[in-house]
């Protein structure tokens, strides 16, 4: 589905005149609607562990004009989901990492317009039914003919393209079933309200309603002939009163944000001279919580992996065996440039001979650990908690539940606290 009707840009209008700013961004919009109405390209991600399915379904995407991006993992698909927005998501429900189901609930949460497809090659009840609960708009089961993948997401690109103008129409003042109505009509082109009706999926008589609304608006008129029928106004004539009146509220809306832009910034350099001034110490530091064992291991691993000078580890004999066998080897590739890995641990007869291998390329100290504890300190800046489990080798978090915090204060108290303030430098 293409838009066909955008805006007019008003040059050499009053308005121009007075907002660049806001018709700078106004502009771009249209830009940008104008490049996707043409190319008719979406953003797509692509995460699959098969490099043969990977690879295929990105070549097929890409020769149908789609913009594609490619993930192996979990992980990955999360990074480029925080610095890109996609339209779709292509998930194998078997990942090496995470479970699909469950990477399509972060990625929802990342973007909650993201339309989520999950792929299985394991058909069952169970994961239809993980698959509708985690947000997903399409399931699909392999093997399967690619034109039928294409269609899913022309369908659901489509259905997510008619809400959204659904929704700018209703900012017109126009009701649901007269939007509804109204895009019918411009789809299908001069209509019967019988055919209306069955298009819109709006009942016949609210449907003549709306019809009767609209042709009070003059955004549509009934056509001359035996037949009742109905044909939509130019778009950009009937509504060009509006959008007129539209950017001239935004203009207005931008001047004032820039004022109170301008407001916040010398506000705050004052409260930073009072605060300089009075010696103040108090401060304000967000501690996150983070749920599941999948997100918690996979924030666990980003932060190390980012490590630039130092990471600190106050655990139990159990929690750093676990520890070392799912991130000995990220911690190995730090201490090869350099990061100074400390570590606090229990030293008992059962780990001694671990802890003495580990020596000769950690920092590792003996520290008696009362409670079931796995602190992380990563450059003084990054602060991860959690509880562990007390005699379960197989799993690590105790309730899947992790505190996090990101700023560099509670992070530096904590790590001078347990020791780490000169070792760690």
């Amino acid at each position: 589905m293409k838009a066909t009707y955008l805006a007019n840009k008003g040059k050499n209008t009053p308005f121009d005149k007075r907002s660049p700013f806001i018709y700078e961004v106004l502009d771009k919009y249209n830009n940008e609607a104008e490049n996707q109405s043409v190319n008719n390209y979406s953003k797509i991600l692509i995460v699959d562990d098969d490099a043969d399915l990977r690879e295929t379904l990105n070549d097929i995407l890409v020769q149908e004009g789609y913009k594609t991006t490619i993930a192996q993992t979990g992980k990955e698909a999360i990074k480029v989901s925080k610095k890109e927005a996609f339209n779709v998501a292509i998930i194998d429900i078997k990942l090496p990492d995470i479970k699909g189901t469950n990477l399509l609930n972060t990625l929802k949460k990342l973007n909650p317009h993201l339309i989520g497809i999950i792929i299985t090659g394991y058909p069952s009840l169970e994961n239809a039914v993980q698959s509708l609960n985690s947000g997903a708009d399409g399931y699909i089961v392999k093997p399967f003919k690619p034109f039928r993948l294409l269609e899913q997401i022309k369908e659901q690109l489509e259905r997510r393209q008619k809400a959204n103008w659904e929704n700018i129409l209703s900012k017109t003042g126009l009701s649901v079933n007269e939007a509804k109505v109204y895009l019918s009509l411009a789809i299908e082109g001069c209509s019967e309200a019988r055919k209306l009706c069955m298009s819109s999926g709006v009942p016949r008589t609210k449907t003549y309603a709306a019809l009767k609304k609209l042709a009070q608006r003059e955004l549509v008129h009934e056509v001359p002939g035996g037949t009742q029928r109905f044909s939509i106004a130019t778009p950009s004539s009937a509504f060009s009163n509006f959008v007129q009146g539209w950017k001239k509220e935004l203009s207005e809306q931008a001047k004032n944000l820039i004022e109170f832009e301008n407001a916040i910034k010398t506000i705050e350099s004052i409260q930073k001279e009072k605060q300089t001034a009075k010696h103040s110490t108090m401060q304000k530091e967000d501690v996150w919580s983070i749920e599941q064992a999948e997100e918690i291991a996979l924030l666990t691993s980003e932060i190390l992996s980012n490590a630039k000078v130092s990471v600190c580890l106050v655990t139990t004999e159990i929690g750093l065996a676990f520890f070392h066998k799912n991130y000995g080897k990220i911690l190995d590739d730090l201490a090869e440039k350099g990061v100074t890995i400390q570590i606090k641990v229990p030293i008992e007869s059962s780990n001694k001979s671990f802890v003495h291998e580990l020596k000769y390329v950690y920092k590792v100290e003996n520290m008696q650990v009362a409670v079931p504890i796995f602190l992380l300190i990563v450059d003084k800046n990054n602060l991860l908690l959690a509880s562990l489990r007390k005699d379960d080798h197989k799993t690590f978090w105790d309730k899947e539940l992790m505190l996090f915090s990101q700023g560099g204060t509670l992070s530096s108290f904590v790590a001078s606290l347990m020791g780490f303030d000169k070792t760690a430098e």
